[in-house]
């Protein structure tokens, strides 16, 4: 851009559309904001009724006319109309918004999860070098999830909390390419919605969808008194209120698909229902005469198509079937209608490898059942990642970027352009910043290099110990290649004996790389005051003693009598110790779920600890 006479810059003027929307203007205003801030000088945003809603112009001088717009959906191009001017052109509103924060990343803005977002002084001939590209995201849909309840919206003060971090999470989503949020609801769930943050997503074009573990919801529990028939049978042929519904009876469907109707006249803004079953294993769904004879994947299909139909005719949006637990592996005789989706989630996999790594023991089973379900449902799938689960990682502070990269390209590769990543607020900020960053690089292009997103985030995270915390970021990523390949690391007890006596000696090496983590991180945090690494410290510190404690858990079972008794209860205690590392945590940065969520969590991991001392017997190769 041309400089003023008297080396002065010129003014930036960012025009948009005159007949945009919301996302629009605020695309034009946080770039103005941003590039004044970078390259000094004013600039100012201004609608332009010569402008169509699907561009963004940048200018300091004289203009030229925009050429053809040849961008669909999210992606967006970057061109150059005249010298003085650049020009943002998108297949949608939310394309030129993220359009525009790429830019400014470009020209040097960085943003980063759980900070505020960075605008560093840039040459002020920055954007006269921008040369024009375009970016197509690599899938259609990338969103985050979290679970409603971990709000803990009945609190006033822990609401308040959580919605302090939401204000900068949602814009940070937006600034990095996500398009899609969705609230996952459970059985004691009064809420299907966090209602103060509805006008920040619809502000930054992150569009929201609704549902989760809700078919106990939309069969009410109080109907049992009055009509046990729509209720599931179990072994014994007696009905309980446990459970989802009877799927063979016409009149409980109905009562579904009523509710479902609800949702959506509720909540038109709903861009996907998600219809789930109860979150267990084993035991939900129905054993009368007529279901006993259904698959739970067919009484399952059974009920998502009797909602699916009743969304179609009233023209409201997609339903999804979750392929999870029970129902993993597809059914061949699934007859899903065309706009019921798939939804697979694949908890109990291996992390070490990634999806498609033919080596991997555990990996080609769940690799094998998502292509089946692409079979079956013509394609219309989504994936439900968990690479910020803090419940799946018992809390551990774990980093799997080169995992996720290799997955986003086999996903991509099997044709899937929907992925969503479950996330537990400012403790996944926290404990997976590597994996959010793969995440969102990942889902906007699969080609990057997961060794130089660790030395960028050490950088963008700690920049006076750069090269510390990059080191500190590998050697947590080196314990998790070692411990992930049984995911759920609360309940070491369901290893085989076999595979607990070879996992032992690795987790032995994890909690060695969490000990070089931590000193790192404790020099970092006293040579330069550095309160993230503080945090850090503490976060290994917890996932250093929990790993220690369940390597003796295992040693516990190769032993016998007063000995494993003994060394027994002391891994449990150093595991129910280690949390007082967590509550060294400032609360903002550990979030409602590490104040609160994971105290009563991990009452739950210590009495399954107990109860299963003497365990071990679940068979080789079976799944939680």
């Amino acid at each position: 851009m041309p400089k003023k006479k008297g080396g002065s810059t010129s003014t930036l003027i960012i025009r948009y559309g005159a007949r945009a929307g919301e996302v629009a203007a605020v695309a034009a205003r946080e770039l103005a904001e941003g590039l004044a801030k970078m390259l000094g000088g004013g600039a100012s945003a201004a609608s332009d009724p010569a402008l169509d809603a699907r561009t963004i112009l940048v200018s300091s001088g004289a203009e030229a006319p925009v050429g053809p717009n040849k961008m669909s959906d999210d992606g967006f191009q970057i061109s150059r109309p005249g010298r003085d001017s650049i020009a943002i052109t998108s297949g949608n509103e939310r394309g030129l918004l993220h359009g525009a924060y790429d830019l400014m990343e470009r020209v040097g803005a960085r943003f980063v999860a759980g900070a505020p977002a960075n605008f560093p002084e840039a040459s002020r001939d920055a954007l006269a070098k921008l040369k024009p590209y375009a970016v197509t995201p690599a899938f259609k849909r990338r969103a985050m999830a979290s679970d409603i309840m971990t709000w803990n919206y009945t609190h006033a003060d822990r609401l308040a909390q959580h919605l302090k971090f939401d204000r900068e999470f949602i814009p940070w989503m937006a600034r990095r390419g996500i398009n899609g949020f969705e609230y996952i609801r459970h059985a004691h769930d009064t809420k299907q919605r966090i209602d103060e943050l509805t006008a920040l997503y619809i502000a930054y074009g992150v569009g929201v969808e609704y549902g989760g573990h809700v078919l106990q919801i939309l069969m009410p529990r109080e109907q049992f008194a009055l009509h046990p028939e729509y209720f599931p049978a179990g072994k014994n042929g007696e009905r309980s209120a446990k459970g989802n519904l009877c799927a063979s009876n016409p009149d409980a469907l109905r009562m579904v698909t009523d509710g479902a109707l609800r949702y959506a006249r509720d909540c038109p803004e709903n861009e996907l229902l998600h219809i789930w079953g109860a979150d267990v294993r084993e035991g939900a769904w129905c054993r009368c005469a007529q279901c006993k004879k259904l698959s739970p994947h067919l009484q399952y299909m059974t009920i998502v198509n009797a909602v699916g139909a009743a969304l179609a005719s009233a023209g409201s949006t997609p339903v999804a079937y979750l392929a999870y637990h029970d129902t993993l592996d597809p059914d061949r005789k699934l007859r899903p209608l065309p706009n019921v989706h798939f939804e697979w989630a694949p908890r109990e996999r291996c992390y070490i490898h990634a999806i498609d790594d033919g080596d991997c023991a555990i990996n080609p089973r769940y690799l094998e059942s998502l292509k089946r379900y692409l079979e079956i449902f013509d394609g219309r799938g989504h994936v439900f990642e968990y690479y910020a689960d803090a419940i799946l990682f018992g809390g551990i502070g774990f980093a799997t970027p080169t995992t996720i990269a290799r997955d986003l390209r086999a996903y991509k590769g099997l044709g899937i352009d929907s992925i969503c990543n479950l996330t537990f607020g400012a403790y996944s900020v926290l404990a997976y910043p590597l994996n959010l960053e793969a995440f969102v690089r990942g889902t906007r292009s699969s080609k990057f290099s997961a060794s130089g997103l660790i030395a960028e985030c050490a950088a963008n995270r700690h920049p006076k110990a750069a090269d510390a915390m990059g080191k500190a970021y590998r050697h947590v990523e080196r314990a998790a290649s070692m411990v992930l390949d049984y995911a759920d690391v609360m309940c070491p007890y369901e290893m085989t004996t076999e595979h607990a006596a070879a996992k032992k000696p690795l987790i032995e090496k994890a909690f060695a790389q969490f000990e070089h983590a931590v000193k790192l991180a404790n020099a970092t945090h006293e040579k330069y005051g550095d309160a993230l690494a503080g945090a850090e410290e503490e976060l290994w510190s917890y996932s250093f003693e929990v790993l220690s404690g369940i390597g003796d858990y295992i040693r516990a079972h190769q032993e016998g009598g007063i000995v494993k008794h003994t060394l027994g209860q002391g891994a449990i205690a150093q595991i129910a110790g280690a949390l007082e590392h967590i509550h060294n945590i400032e609360a903002d940065r550990k979030g409602t779920w590490g104040a609160y969520d994971l105290e009563w969590l991990r009452e739950m991991w210590l009495d399954g600890l107990r109860k299963n001392l003497g365990a071990f017997q679940i068979k080789m190769g079976k799944l939680l």
